[in-house]
């Protein structure tokens, strides 16, 4: 290797490097803290830089113009061969969506009987359909199909879906945890009746930093949902949006 070519490849990678670290600076120091803290307390889903870039393209499109302000939201895609779940960063100084960190999760799977694919848009969490939290008692299957006691139900109220021959019907669209004997195992692929099924650790996540408690956190009324000793983050939101990244 000649040393104009080592040259050449040592700029390229420091540029690389350079533009990584100067979109880092981008993000607010809260939401660096919260990337680290998903990736302690989550874990991580590696995503393809293509597929990442195609997830916050759409979410952006579908947005538009409604988000006044800097705020993370829910990022959910229930593309069959995807079902993934994302804490996600909007920035309103350069209108950009970055992905804190990912998670397999499952939604709607129209192909069973009594199951409806999940609705996409965006939905807000708010005191007016009021979260709640499972009791974790068990099915007749031994299913707690809410997750373990306490787990964090976020109800976004009565959506709109299509079903598969046609026409649509509406359901009742809940982001809960699943069962950790039986349903943990399942994540990753459609399977839910309609509602967002997410792993028991990053319902805690949500729950405990506030990332959709932003309405709550400003009502009197809905805070005895919240827990005791969290620490909501300073721009949390109240959104999920439901994409499908194979349309």
């Amino acid at each position: 290797m000649t040393c104009t070519v080592v040259i050449r490849s040592f700029v390229i990678l420091f540029l690389l490097l350079a533009s990584s670290l100067a979109g880092a600076q981008t993000l607010p120091q809260e939401a660096l803290v919260l990337r680290q803290a998903f990736s302690d307390e989550v874990g991580r889903t590696e995503l393809d830089r293509s597929y990442e870039q195609a997830l916050t393209t759409q979410a952006n499109a579908l947005l538009g113009s409604s988000m006044a302000s800097s705020q993370y939201f829910l990022l959910v895609d229930r593309n069959a061969e995807k079902q993934i779940a994302s804490l996600a960063f909007f920035d309103s100084t350069g209108r950009d969506i970055v992905i804190l960190g990912s998670s397999k999760v499952s939604t709607g799977n129209p192909k069973r009987r009594g199951h409806f694919e999940t609705p996409v848009g965006i939905f807000k969490n708010t005191p007016s359909n009021m979260s709640y939290r499972a009791l974790g008692t068990k099915n007749s299957k031994g299913w707690r199909g809410l997750g373990t006691k306490g787990s964090r139900v976020w109800d976004l109220g009565w959506q709109r879906t299509t079903l598969p021959k046609g026409g649509s019907t509406e359901i009742r669209l809940l982001v809960h945890a699943t069962d950790p004997d039986q349903g943990e195992a399942r994540l990753g692929r459609q399977d839910s009746k309609g509602c967002v099924r997410i792993p028991a650790t990053f319902n805690r996540f949500l729950d405990h930093y506030g990332i959709l408690d932003a309405e709550y956190e400003r009502s009197e009324k809905a805070r005895h949902v919240l827990q005791k000793d969290r620490r909501p983050a300073a721009l949390a939101g109240n959104l999920v949006v439901v994409i499908d990244s194979a349309q």
